[in-house]
């Protein structure tokens, strides 16, 4: 329903489908369609999309259960399962990271919005919420939140075909990036659990018409230690040092007491694991994104910012491997080519 008149959803979704003009998320696609009582976004699942983040709902069930309790968020107006899609609200308006690129200064807009965005998250009741699964942790276990965020690197180090197992072994990236991560982990404070959308960045937010910022792309929406959230976004978010302390201290402002227990010490582990977590996820993602290129000067952007990713890694796993890490440009897509291009 749009604007109170019934649409056919189906019609929506085969409309969006035979658009080629989406845009392309590592799990979704998301089409502006036309419908007869305005735009809407039609959100396409991508079936083919290997697992590379922890999740635990399905986006429809979490958008319909916050809505009453976290403004920011984009109406959910149809979700369908078979096919898998749903129908959002279009928000009017521009991407931040198109207002602000990466290392930009933003909008003092931006920063009170992320300010008031945190502060809905850690109000939103778990009653409120889906149905937990079986194995996650109980509220509190912040050691054991973080062990499943470190299981699924490993896992995903672990698993893959020949070639890119070669090129994690060729850049030097270890067999267990996670090692010099799992003591630290064990040690955590423990924290009451919050919800976490656990993957805030420029462009998963849009600045409306009207000057509110929206936040979108709920599908890895976590019930969880809320600092891992602040660690996630500052990670993610390449804020200026001016924003990256605003930002942590206006988190600090809006957590409630029992969230803040030794939370500087453990923010300081969430970010080594992402790092750690974007060292070994993108040299698999940038690893295709060079091979799939013959633009020089696109393969020398590429291979540059892996670079970057396995050097900010490096630190948080060098005493784990004597594997010599590869950080050179060049070095890096010689490796590609050599692991990932077909002859």
């Amino acid at each position: 329903m749009v604007g109170g008149v019934v649409v056919d959803a189906l019609a929506l979704y085969e409309q969006a489908m035979g658009q080629d003009t989406a845009l392309a998320g590592f799990y979704h696609r998301n089409v502006r369609v036309e419908s007869d009582c305005g735009p809407v976004l039609v959100r396409i699942r991508s079936g083919e999309s290997e697992r590379m983040d922890l999740t635990l709902w399905p986006e429809a069930e979490l958008l319909q259960s916050i809505g009453m309790h976290v403004a920011a968020v984009p109406c959910l107006l149809h979700a369908s399962r078979q096919p898998d899609f749903q129908i959002h609200e279009y928000v009017p308006g521009r991407r931040i990271d198109e207002l602000a690129p990466d290392g930009e200064a933003l909008p003092e807009a931006v920063l009170k919005a992320v300010e008031g965005f945190f502060a809905a998250l850690l109000r939103v009741p778990g009653a409120v919420l889906p149905p937990m699964p079986e194995h996650w942790p109980q509220d509190g276990d912040t050691p054991g939140f973080a062990g499943l965020l470190l299981a699924l690197v490993r896992e995903i180090r672990r698993r893959g075909d020949h070639a890119n197992l070669s090129l994690y072994e060729a850049l030097g990236v270890p067999e267990d990036p996670c090692a010099a991560l799992v003591e630290r982990a064990g040690r955590m404070s423990r924290r009451l659990f919050r919800l976490l959308h656990a993957d805030i960045h420029r462009k998963n937010m849009i600045m409306a018409e009207d000057g509110h910022v929206a936040f979108l792309d709920w599908e890895l929406a976590l019930w969880g230690d809320p600092v891992y959230d602040l660690a996630d976004h500052l990670h993610k978010m390449s804020y200026t040092p001016t924003e990256r302390r605003a930002v942590t201290q206006a988190w600090e402002r809006s957590a409630p007491e029992e969230c803040l227990t030794g939370w500087q010490a453990d923010l300081d582990f969430y970010l080594a694991y992402e790092a750690t977590k974007s060292a070994v996820v993108d040299t698999v993602r940038w690893g295709r994104l060079i091979a799939d290129t013959d633009d020089e000067n696109e393969r020398r952007r590429l291979c540059g910012e892996l670079a970057d990713k396995l050097t900010a890694a490096h630190p948080h796993w060098s005493w784990s491997t004597d594997a010599p890490l590869v950080t050179e440009p060049g070095d890096i897509g010689e490796a590609v080519d050599r692991c990932l291009r077909r002859p």
